[in-house]
């Protein structure tokens, strides 16, 4: 296991400096910043300070976060499964299956990174006439009882989790929306990993990404849940979507453990061109 460590963490350090992610986490945090945008022009147009925490709970929430948030993190795993020009060395030390694993805890970092990311910027932009603490703000309150939708036309801001507030603190509700987003951005990164691995080709980022807005859009329920807002008033049962989809990426790192056995390894450059 140390192994595999090392191996992700030296994927990870060479992974930052590709323009590919660096572009994926612009991208991000540039849906991010609109959503913010619109929260915090809100609490300025109630003159109500917010609680610090809210903010990453409250525009994670929102359709647009739901649609387009992960398209940034699909950029920064894109690559999968990462040849890079010393992987036959490691495959050599190490075999497929080691390197398989390293590739896994890679994912799970960037996905955690990611999320981490957007939670510390959704935190710091709420830190000016914001404040610390276990209590919800009156603009929140606000919008949960936004019966008429008079903010969500004006503000683009929906967020009608009334069970949210009443059963949850802002400190849980944050741990719960972080929760949530680092479940869904790991269960599709692993999901584009596992498909680059198994079948190659370039439909493999297409395809995640047809499958994440169709469990956004399509009008069934999905499996696979973004935001814990609907889910607050459930108790234990609100784990059961980060549960499903951690189940779902242990079952895609044990097939990537066989299917790498068939996957043919050729060492590419950053626009896909051989070595």
């Amino acid at each position: 296991m140390n192994k595999a460590f090392r191996i992700a963490a030296g994927t990870f350090r060479q992974e930052l400096g590709s323009p590919r992610v660096i572009m994926g986490y612009l991208l991000g945090l540039t849906f991010l910043a609109l959503g913010l945008k619109d929260f915090l022009r809100f609490a300025a147009y109630l003159q109500e300070p917010v609680n610090i925490l809210e903010a990453f709970i409250v525009t994670e929430s929102q359709r647009s976060a739901e649609g387009f948030w992960l398209m940034g993190y699909l950029l920064v795993v894109a690559d999968a499964p990462f040849v890079r020009a010393d992987t036959y060395f490691i495959l050599y030390r190490g075999g497929r299956r080691l390197w398989s694993l390293g590739m896994t805890l890679y994912i799970l970092w960037q996905a955690f990174f990611y999320t981490l990311l957007a939670a510390a910027v959704s935190v710091l932009a709420s830190v000016p006439g914001g404040y610390f603490g276990g209590l919800w703000s009156s603009p929140v309150f606000v919008l949960v009882k936004d019966a008429g939708g008079v903010f969500e036309e004006s503000y683009q801001l929906y967020f009608p989790f009334e069970a949210m507030l009443r059963d949850m603190t802002p400190f849980r509700a944050f741990g719960a929306a972080f929760l949530y987003m680092f479940c869904y951005c790991a269960f599709f990164g692993m999901l584009l990993y596992f498909c680059s691995a198994a079948f190659g080709g370039v439909w493999n980022l297409p395809a995640a990404a047809l499958l994440h807005l169709g469990s956004r859009y399509l009008p069934f329920p999905s499996p696979l849940a973004w935001c814990p807002g609907q889910y607050a008033g459930a108790g234990f049962g609100g784990l059961k979507y980060p549960g499903l989809e951690l189940a779902g990426i242990l079952l895609m790192t044990a097939a990537s453990l066989f299917a790498v056995q068939k996957t043919d390894f050729r060492v590419r450059g950053e626009g896909g061109e051989g070595l």
